[in-house]
């Protein structure tokens, strides 16, 4: 309603296609979309984040079956049960690691930390990939980073899971 005095505030619209055209912005250009291949490895502290992340989760977990074990039994594990829970622990971390890479391309940690593990053309891991991805955190892992020393040189150097699996980490 337009009371007495007042102008309304119409706006006019053009009724031709072609003046409606001139009337509009032009549209935004886009902006190029970097390529997984031209970004460079994760830098190596992003990386020890997201490890650190995922073996804080397999050790909540592998503490949880633990407690829960004691519950059930009312006893605390001996000695020889600690082998056994090592063995699950890498047995957990198998399923808590090549799973969510097939299915997502990354893991819990590497989720929190912002990284994925694309190849060239920014496609996902296959299993076999996933879990050559695996045994090279194992690896790294067995020998207590040690492996990380000859990554450690340059930036652009794989670390030893990248080079089994044949992806690398990026930031994304």
């Amino acid at each position: 309603m337009v009371e007495s005095g007042q102008a309304a505030h119409l706006q006019d619209f053009p009724l031709h296609a072609d003046a409606a055209s001139e009337l509009r912005p032009p549209p935004p250009a886009p902006e190029p979309e970097a390529s997984a291949g031209a970004r460079g490895p994760a830098p190596l502290e992003a990386r020890f984040f997201a490890a650190a992340a995922d073996a804080a989760t397999l050790l909540l977990l592998a503490a949880a079956a633990i407690l829960g074990a004691r519950l059930l039994t009312g006893s605390s594990p001996r000695p020889a049960g600690f082998a056994w829970a090592f063995l699950f622990l890498v047995f957990l971390s198998f399923f808590a690691t090549v799973p969510p890479l097939v299915l997502f391309g990354r893991t819990l940690g590497m989720a929190i930390g912002d990284l994925a593990a694309h190849d060239g053309s920014g496609a996902g891991l296959t299993a076999g990939a996933a879990v050559r991805r695996w045994a090279g955190t194992l690896a790294t892992a067995a020998t207590a980073g040690l492996l990380l020393l000859w990554a450690r040189q340059s930036a652009d150097l794989p670390t030893p899971a990248d080079r089994f699996s044949g992806r690398t980490l990026s930031l994304d």
